[in-house]
């Protein structure tokens, strides 16, 4: 009863995943998604209270690798260079945009969701948290200046990671060739556009 269980879930969050890919959250309505999986809409409420419900925990699917990687990103501390220690956590949190990004969006203008998604991870700590961890590390080792706030360089790198994620298209078409990659976007926040060269 629980394999066939799980295997309901599974159906659910493919098929949940798969739809806001497809048309969007608005239009990915529980019924649609019963549909997809091959259940009743009754059977959707059995597994989860509420669309909201469902979404996060779509969300947690997805982005489930990719945060447990970045989760061991403060024991790298004092390997490698902090550049590319952020580039590779980066990059690694990028593969998330395709599916991620719809719902990050539509968390902005849906308050149900979004409270509901704040209370799921209200417990535990996520990809802000480990990478002000691990730049805070680094503070201590002295491979960062002492009077950043680490969380706010977080802050700053996952803004800038959501933001090439959705560029405006007339932004990309203007600048062509100088439309930043993440490599470069880390360069730039970590190194700065200062003169004096970084030992970073």
């Amino acid at each position: 009863m629980a394999a066939r269980g799980d295997a309901t879930r599974d159906k659910l969050l493919d098929a949940t995943i798969r739809l806001v890919r497809e048309v969007g959250y608005t239009q990915t309505t529980t019924r649609a998604i019963a549909q997809a999986a091959g259940v009743a809409e009754g059977t959707l409420y059995r597994h989860y209270p509420d669309k909201a419900g469902l979404f996060v925990a779509a969300i947690g699917r997805q982005s489930g690798p990719a945060v447990a990687w970045a989760r061991d990103l403060p024991t790298r501390a004092g390997t490698g260079t902090v550049t590319g220690n952020l580039t590779d956590c980066l990059t690694r949190l990028a593969t998330l945009r395709a599916d991620i990004v719809p719902f990050e969006l539509a968390m902005l203008t849906d308050p149900e969701l979004a409270r509901a998604a704040t209370a799921a991870h209200a417990a535990e700590p996520g990809p802000p948290e480990f990478l002000a961890q691990y730049l805070h590390a680094e503070q201590q080792l002295g491979r960062v200046r002492a009077d950043v706030d680490p969380g706010k360089v977080a802050v700053v790198l996952l803004a800038t990671l959501f933001g090439l994620a959705v560029p405006p298209p007339q932004a990309i078409g203007a600048l062509g060739d100088s439309w930043p990659d993440i490599a470069d976007a880390v360069v730039i926040v970590i190194e700065g556009i200062g003169t004096t060269p970084s030992a970073n």
